[in-house]
């Protein structure tokens, strides 16, 4: 039997009245200063309250609070279909990796790392926080292992290397991600099912173009991500071993609907072009299946995912306003963000 949507899709409806849409954020890219922006965010409901004293490090940690606050209420009302929305928070945790993974490597400032990200049941807030403070790749991992985290494992693994290979790193995390996710969309329904091969396409796309650039070397097993739909093994491994971005899209763009593969075609050799492109291409495809189909998940996946396109936009504001980014160069750059 297939499991009922309607409550959780009045609930994601209802908080979807507290997102902000895009003219107000374009406002918000006008403010003078992040006092302003602060200000700006309150009104729209999008923190709780003005920190006492506004940094981007306090308001960027008041809006992943609102985030959590208003994801929390769609958790409350999972009930006994928390195992097929599991694996769609994981996404959100799997996003979440990758960012601390790659801040931890880098050596960048916990503060950072933590930047537009959303705390999920299975990652909250103080678990984030303690994940970014860690200096090593090896014990981020071993603290998930503490915490008993289903990714901790493999990415100990991985990280017990002398020198830990991000790309391995990140290629053991998606791994994980796609067992866990193809399994436990199963018995979701189809819309949960497609939402699951979508993800694994996207990132099996991602990683072919990674390769293709020949800066990291990795076992076409070891990075292809079985479950997908849409990219075969031998169509990612003949794009993995193209040489050359520009020369594995024609090999992996017609493996995609025309709309998708015109963004690929577009953004192959800006990675980060191409995710802000591909999520707001996404978004509207799930706003269409929303009108569709109102009785199935499409209105619940369509808002999570709308919360986080304005957190990835409001991290932009935040830290550009930081920053003292030029007013014409934030406006510009807040279009190319999804």
């Amino acid at each position: 039997m297939s499991p009922r949507w309607e409550d959780l899709n009045a609930r994601a409806r209802g908080l979807a009245t507290h997102l902000a849409p895009r003219t107000a954020l374009q406002e918000l890219a006008e403010t003078p200063d992040l006092m302003t922006l602060a200000h700006g965010c309150a009104a729209l409901g999008l923190i709780a309250a003005e920190p006492e004293d506004v940094t981007a490090v306090s308001l960027e940690l008041a809006v992943r609070r609102g985030a959590a606050r208003n994801l929390g209420v769609i958790v409350r009302w999972l009930g006994p279909r928390a195992p097929w929305l599991r694996i769609v928070l994981e996404e959100e945790d799997r996003r979440s990796l990758h960012a601390l993974l790659r801040g931890a490597a880098a050596g960048v400032a916990a503060e950072l790392r933590l930047a537009g990200l959303i705390p999920t049941p299975s990652l909250p807030e103080r678990l984030l926080e303690e994940l970014a403070r860690q200096t090593r790749v090896r014990d981020l991992a071993a603290l998930l292992v503490i915490w008993n985290h289903p990714y901790g494992s493999p990415l100990l693994v991985e990280a017990g290397a002398e020198t830990p290979d991000l790309f391995r790193l990140e290629c053991a995390l998606n791994q994980t991600f796609a067992r866990r996710a193809s399994a436990g969309s199963r018995q979701g329904g189809r819309e949960l099912r497609d939402w699951v091969e979508e993800a694994i396409d996207l990132e099996n796309l991602r990683g072919a173009l990674v390769l293709a650039s020949g800066e990291q070397e990795v076992s076409i097993a070891a990075a292809f991500l079985p479950g997908g739909r849409r990219i075969s093994l031998e169509q990612f491994s003949a794009a993995a071993h193209s040489g050359d971005p520009q020369r594995a899209v024609p090999l992996l763009a017609p493996c995609f609907e025309d709309s998708t593969a015109q963004l690929i075609r577009r953004h192959a050799t800006r990675h980060s072009a191409l995710d802000n492109a591909i999520l707001a291409h996404r978004l509207d495809r799930l706003r269409d299946r929303a009108r569709r189909d109102p009785l199935g998940p499409a209105p619940l996946l369509w808002y999570l995912l709308r919360l986080r396109a304005q957190a990835v936009r409001l991290r932009f504001l935040i830290w550009s306003k930081a920053i003292s980014l030029p007013a014409p160069l934030r406006r510009e750059r807040l279009e190319e963000v999804a």
